[in-house]
């Protein structure tokens, strides 16, 4: 009989913890925006760059211009059990001549801080839009 017991503790266990780590995903904020400015690629990217920069607890990781690709890593981040949510990726690209994007890949859309990293940029880039007109 006990060790009936220890099995419906073990197989309750499972499931609390898969249970909390679905739960996890979903109660953080989704940043799937898309920022659109009629900005050429190069300022674009200049000025993402330039607005991740003014984070003091977020370093540039990985920058690859050709790709449209900037990585920036949360250095304020405290747990190590997510060190992969310490990390967001950005895609810069054409949309088409006049216009270029800037969103998060998929994969960091949901990592905490993403947002205020997203409107940032946002701010950049309407000042950069501002200047051109």
């Amino acid at each position: 009989m006990a060790g009936y017991k220890k099995w419906i503790f073990v197989l309750i266990m499972i499931v609390f913890v898969v249970g909390g780590c679905t739960l996890h995903e979903e109660l953080l904020p989704l940043h799937n925006e898309v920022l659109m400015y009629k900005l050429p690629y190069d300022l674009t990217y200049l000025r993402t760059f330039e607005a991740l920069e003014t984070f003091d607890d977020w370093e540039i990781e990985e920058t690859e211009k050709g790709k449209g690709l900037i990585r920036v890593r949360n250095l304020a981040y405290g747990s190590f059990g997510d060190a992969d949510k310490r990390i967001i990726t950005f895609y810069i690209k054409r949309y088409n001549r006049d216009m270029t994007t800037v969103q998060l890949a998929p994969e960091s859309q949901r990592v905490l801080g993403g947002g205020m990293l997203l409107e940032r940029i946002g701010e950049f880039l309407t000042e950069a839009l501002a200047k051109r007109a």
